[in-house]
């Protein structure tokens, strides 16, 4: 009987401790910092072009690894996430422990993040 307590309570504390996946649906895109110009991109294309590659900003790299894993350094460290995904409203979602969401467009041809505070971070280089 004491075995059982124990597996249960053991159960649960790792059904409480366990890390937030990014959800199916995306976020709202409603009180995203759009400009007219933006062009809006969907979930396949944020794959075909982002899915393995580096993307420069100034002040840090993200990494999309293939096998689905994320990581960001800068000079602030280096922030590593076990996976990520893209939506077809243009959002992603870094599996961090509380997942980030932030959006991507193309504005006069360039790549731009849109960060939840409404920052916007124009992609330098992606390769």
């Amino acid at each position: 009987m004491h075995k059982l307590v124990l597996s249960v309570f053991v159960l649960m504390l790792g059904a409480g401790t366990a890390i937030a996946a990014c959800p199916s649906n995306p976020p709202s895109s409603s009180k995203v910092n759009f400009h007219s110009n933006d062009q809006k991109v969907n979930a396949q294309w944020l794959q075909q072009n982002l899915a393995g590659k580096k993307v420069h900003f100034d002040g840090g790299v993200e990494q999309y690894h293939k096998n689905g894993s994320y990581i960001y350094k800068s000079d602030g460290g280096s922030f590593k996430a076990p996976a990520y995904r893209f939506y077809d409203n243009g959002a992603r979602c870094i599996d961090y422990d509380q997942p980030r969401f932030d959006f991507y467009v193309i504005n006069s041809g360039k790549l731009v993040l849109i960060n939840s505070q409404g920052g916007r971070y124009e992609a330098k280089k992606i390769r």
